[in-house]
């Protein structure tokens, strides 16, 4: 009897010990789609009953303090996993916490409410320092990605490419993110060196609700840019007068950017493309690829460089150290003079001279706009104008821009607050299409709201008290300040009562406007 006794007992411990081994999965580094942050990165998952584990390195400069807010949680579109405990990490600093070592990394764990089994991905948030990271696969494949049959099946051709010449011309550059989704924060942005301007130039790229995107400049040589999509880079190759569209795989492109990452790629192309030149930018995105980094390798490298010629000859180089002090003035933001322009019409280079007006040309209208939003503009809504009208007819004047739709009081102290700390993001947004629009009701006082536009510059409604009701009540306005943000296609992209900070409120605006 006892022996048998023993028996069981040892069954028992086995299932148990299986039961306990089989509610637990391991995930190493996880892939995902996309992140906003370099400086946390997930290096390994352990799913069990009890809880979520997640092994992370920090990165960034040594001696920087290890803190993560109480706010940090995994997520997916109905649930969310708040993170517990941590070690090496000190939570919203009230403990003493560790430091990143001089190897730049600090390996964290941390410890979230138990993810259940059905559930294959999830976003980690960090609200306080707005670190994102999207997608993170909870198993040991790739996330999915539809991605068009006629790319998997395009055949590689031998492309005959133009011969380098300095020309004025337009460049259209559209685009897909394939794997995108509306909960991601996509910071885009094309940057290009055209040899000419002493800095880059930056072009923000706004992305679509289905992934696409376009933008357009000017270009008067052949040169190399970086689209940046979040923390990662794909390389271009950009020719003037030409056409590119680029199909983006988004996962495979944001883990060529990451450190513990990068080697897996391989498996698909970071992107795909269609145009002039495609043969370049596709050599260019596969070594990206394969090695993590922008290396330039094979005979389309000679290529690229001979464009760089079309600066060499006596004539253009003159011409090209005559106007550089003008490029140095454009880039700061200040106009030509009457005398620059009588030496851009003596140049012997007509392409250049184009490009340069163009250039100045775009630097004025964006200097008249921002001149446009530096006063207080009253402006008046009927009375007569009732229910669902108010907005459509508030925003009616501002179409194709982003707006920023503002509810507060002259009594309200944090509302006032709110306005003094967005000074320096409207000087900063001034360039931009978007429109800042103060709406308040009858219990601010006449004089009163007219001695306070006297430093708010934006658009002022003072609405009857019907539509100001009727607006609160409507878009959830249950305390002051509140916001609207407002896409330059007139939909409702965001709303939040207190105010939100303004690093939130620039990323809304920016991907609310058509630039």
């Amino acid at each position: 009897m006892k022996r048998l006794w023993m028996i069981c007992m040892a069954c028992l411990l086995c299932l148990s010990l299986q039961a306990e081994i089989s509610h637990k999965r391991v995930v190493e580094c996880p892939a995902f789609v996309t992140a906003n942050t370099s400086e946390i990165e997930i290096r390994k998952i352990t799913l069990t009953d009890e809880q979520t584990q997640v092994d992370a390195v920090f990165y960034g400069q040594p001696g920087t303090p290890a803190v993560l807010s109480s706010k940090t949680y995994l997520q997916t579109a109905q649930y969310r996993f708040p993170l517990r405990e941590a070690d090496k990490v000190s939570i919203d600093g009230l403990t003493e916490p560790e430091v990143i070592p001089e190897s730049g990394r600090l390996e964290v764990i941390l410890s979230f409410a138990p993810v259940p089994s059905g559930i294959h991905e999830v976003d980690f948030v960090e609200m306080e320092s707005g670190w994102n990271i999207w997608g993170i696969q909870l198993t040991e494949t790739d996330p999915y990605v539809y991605v068009p049959t006629f790319l998997e099946e395009e055949e590689s051709v031998e492309e005959q490419l133009p011969d380098p010449q300095l020309k004025m011309g337009p460049v259209k550059l559209n685009g897909y993110v394939l794997g995108y989704d509306t909960r991601m924060l996509m910071n885009m942005s094309l940057n290009y060196n055209d040899s000419l301007f002493p800095e880059d130039w930056q072009l923000p790229v706004k992305v679509r609700q289905d992934g696409s995107f376009h933008v357009e400049l000017d270009l008067v040589k052949a040169c190399k840019a970086r689209l940046k999509v979040n923390q990662a880079e794909l390389p271009l190759f950009l020719l003037p007068g030409e056409e590119l569209t680029v199909y983006i795989h988004l996962p495979a492109l944001s883990m060529s950017a990451s450190r513990l990452q990068h080697r897996r790629i391989g498996k698909e192309p970071v992107a795909w493309f269609d145009g002039l030149g495609e043969s370049v930018d596709g050599q260019m995105a596969a070594m990206l690829g394969r090695h993590g980094h922008h290396k330039a390798e094979g005979a389309w490298e000679e290529y690229v460089r001979s464009w760089e010629q079309c600066l060499a000859s006596e004539a253009v180089k003159a011409d090209v150290q005559t106007i550089q002090p003008m490029c140095g003035r454009i880039q700061q933001r200040l106009p030509l003079e009457a005398g620059d322009r009588k030496v851009l019409a003596a140049l012997r280079t007509a392409p250049l001279r184009e490009y340069l007006q163009t250039k100045e040309n775009i630097l004025r209208t964006e200097l008249s706009r921002a001149e446009s939003v530096k006063e207080a503009v009253v402006a008046v809504l009927d009375t007569t104008v009732t229910g669902a009208d108010i907005l459509p007819r508030i925003i009616a004047p501002h179409k194709g821009r982003a707006l920023l739709i503002d509810f507060w009081a002259t009594w309200c102290g944090p509302c006032k607050r709110s306005m003094v700390a967005m000074r320096p993001l409207k000087e900063r947004l001034a360039s931009k299409d978007i429109v800042f629009i103060y709406l308040t009701g009858p219990s601010s006082p006449m004089a009163n709201w007219k001695q306070d536009l006297e430093k708010m510059n934006g658009v002022h409604y003072r609405l009857s008290e019907a539509q100001w009701k009727y607006l609160c009540q409507s878009y959830g306005i249950t305390g002051i300040p509140g916001y609207l943000i407002i896409s330059h296609d007139g939909k409702l992209q965001g709303r939040y009562v207190g105010f939100p900070g303004v690093d939130v409120l620039e990323k809304d605006l920016l991907r609310a406007s058509d630039e």
